[in-house]
């Protein structure tokens, strides 16, 4: 009785206390397991990235900053951003199930809509963080904002997107909580302007990371016009992808949370449409390079990517993404596969796999290998850069579990208990 007169009162503070006390005071051991373990996986990474940044002091050395990663001056970009571009993918296509439910008008998307807006955020988090660790000192970031919004600058319209798609997701995620946790349907009032302005934004977050590769001239391997479209194509087949495993997931702890096998099945064709267009530009850029192409250095860095002549694992990444992608589409088509749940998962397993190949240090190295002077300096990511990556995912799946614990309640409250069930 208590709590739905506490709901009734329904004010907006009375939501962020909602959601902090369901993130933080209830929940399963199983779940506070989860959390103390991302927690402690976080700290480590911090731990890190403080313990180089600040060498001198920490560790009594004159060597400190990026010279500990295997990052160079011929290779400026390594496993941060690599993993920065995988990530932004999987936020951009948060917006997915947003379009399904709210554009569409899908009943059944509409209950787990908030769960894409949700991913988006912590998959933003991650991004940032990714960016934090790159540059190094936070400080060095702080200098660059006198000089926002420089409008010629693709990093600035990079920024202006990023954050703005995270406040806007945020803002969602709150306002669907806030929502839901009194039994109430979303107004079309916020719905319409949300739609409006995310769609283009989740678009647009993707297809800047894009620019910002396509727009440096001297790096041949990108100076693609379908860098942007294959970025979006790839990103479309991920993000669902993750978002399913994590709905599955979901369905498997909390008993009172249901989610039609419409949702995993109409997922899954979007999944199979965009791997299929993201493995057609990646064969019509084989046949650009490969047929056509006059530009000796663009060839170089190919054979490097195809053949892994001086980085073996290029090569194996790139077959990675082709080889499962190719399966994916395939299992997918299959109606013994794509009719059950247990296949939509595999399908979403070995689509999570083939687009980390694909969209990681394949997009990254060969543009370094051979550099601008013909070097080769070959990349291999040093434990620490692997520790330090694996400490910034920790903390956005960690706000993903946080966030995502109060929107089950009041998805649970609003469609599985209250007046909304149906």
């Amino acid at each position: 009785m208590e709590e739905v007169q506490e709901r009734e009162r329904g004010g907006l503070l009375s939501t962020i206390g909602f959601i902090i006390r369901e993130a933080l005071f209830t929940g399963s051991l199983r779940y506070y397991m989860a959390a103390i373990g991302l927690i402690l996986i976080a700290l480590y990474g911090l731990y890190l990235w403080i313990m180089v940044q600040h060498a001198p002091i920490f560790i009594g050395s004159d060597i400190g900053g990026m010279i500990t990663t295997a990052m160079n001056d011929s290779v400026p970009w390594g496993l941060y951003v690599s993993f920065f571009v995988f990530w932004v993918g999987v936020a951009a296509a948060g917006i997915l199930f947003g379009i399904a439910a709210y554009v569409f008008g899908d009943k059944e998307y509409i209950k787990v809509a908030i769960f894409g807006e949700i991913q988006a955020v912590a998959a933003i988090i991650i991004v940032l963080l990714l960016i934090m660790v790159d540059i190094g000192r936070p400080i060095r970031a702080l200098i660059l904002m006198p000089q926002l919004p420089n409008l010629r600058s693709m990093l600035d319209w990079d920024f202006i997107v990023l954050t703005t798609y995270l406040t806007l997701n945020l803002i969602a995620a709150i306002v669907t909580i806030h929502y839901y946790r009194q039994d109430k349907p979303l107004p079309r009032k916020f719905l319409v302007p949300f739609i409006i302005i995310a769609a283009p934004f989740a678009i647009g977050i993707h297809t800047v990371t894009a620019f910002i590769f396509q727009a440096l001239t001297a790096r041949p391997i990108w100076n693609s016009p379908l860098m942007a479209p294959r970025f979006v194509a790839t990103a479309f087949a991920s993000g669902p992808a993750l978002l399913l495993l994590a709905l599955y997931i979901a369905e498997r702890y909390v008993e009172e949370f249901k989610v039609s096998f419409s949702v995993y099945k109409k997922t899954l064709y979007v999944i199979v449409g965009a791997l299929i267009v993201g493995l057609y530009f990646t064969f019509s850029e084989i046949q650009e390079i490969y047929w056509y192409t006059t530009e000796a250095a663009k060839k170089a860095q190919a054979e490097e990517l195809f053949f892994g002549l001086h980085i073996p694992y290029l090569a194996t990444l790139l077959w990675l993404w082709i080889g499962f992608g190719i399966a994916a589409v395939i299992l997918g088509i299959l109606p013994q596969v794509h009719n059950t749940k247990k296949g939509i998962l595999t399908v979403s397993i070995f689509t999570v796999i083939a687009v980390v190949a694909e969209k990681t240090l394949t997009i990254v190295i060969p543009g370094y290998i051979p550099g601008t002077l013909g070097e080769i300096r070959p990349y291999y990511p040093t434990p620490l850069e692997i520790g330090i990556t694996i400490g910034m995912h920790a903390i956005g799946l960690l706000v993903y579990l946080l966030l995502a614990k109060p929107a089950l309640k009041a998805v649970v409250i609003h469609y599985f208990s209250g007046k909304g069930h149906h």
